[in-house]
């Protein structure tokens, strides 16, 4: 048993072989991400990773693709994991980029029309596509490959081939030529 690979039986539990190989084939930004299982609360999807460089150049990003980021109002607060809050502070709570944690995390968004999901960090942006077809969004589904060729299209008018974070290659839970090369002949 390799451990550095999902096995098979748990890569193929929510789509089959033939499917996540058409997907692998033939998305050029996206990838499948299986779930890693356990208690991660996350479920399958389709990620991309975009590289920036600054406050500024996020911002221009994401605007490009139709995503305001947010600035958090007064009165909120930038949520913390490890600060106990009072139940009168609950409703107060935003997520907060952690380092600019005066803009709110985009979250669920509509990029090009499309829901899609958008996670900042330091250097990189997280676009994530999973549930187009039912809201499920634990699983995804040939409507969600269909939205990242949709996707896809757009990044390539913008040029953001050049942008892509390749690092995202490199996750066991990501299926990628590199981890999975098996999948791409």
């Amino acid at each position: 048993m390799n451990l550095d690979k999902i096995s098979e039986e748990r890569l193929f539990q929510n789509n089959t072989k033939e499917e996540v190989m058409r997907w692998c084939q033939n998305l050029q930004y996206f990838h499948y991400m299986r779930s890693r299982g356990g208690h991660n609360c996350e479920g399958d999807s389709f990620c991309v990773y975009f590289k920036y460089t600054d406050r500024e150049d996020l911002i221009n990003k994401l605007q490009q693709i139709g995503v305001t980021l947010n600035r958090l109002e007064e009165g909120f607060i930038a949520f913390d994991p490890f600060e106990s809050y009072s139940i009168d502070d609950l409703d107060k709570l935003k997520i907060t980029i952690a380092h600019l944690s005066d803009l709110e995390q985009p979250q669920y968004v509509e990029v090009f029309g499309h829901k899609a999901h958008i996670w900042v960090i330091s250097g990189r942006f997280e676009i994530s596509i999973s549930g187009t077809k039912d809201g499920q969004t634990y699983k995804v589904s040939e409507e969600d490959f269909q939205v990242c060729q949709s996707l896809e299209t757009e990044f390539d008018k913008l040029g953001w081939s050049a942008i892509l974070d390749e690092e995202i290659k490199q996750q066991i839970h990501c299926v990628s030529k590199e981890m999975y090369p098996e999948l791409f002949e």
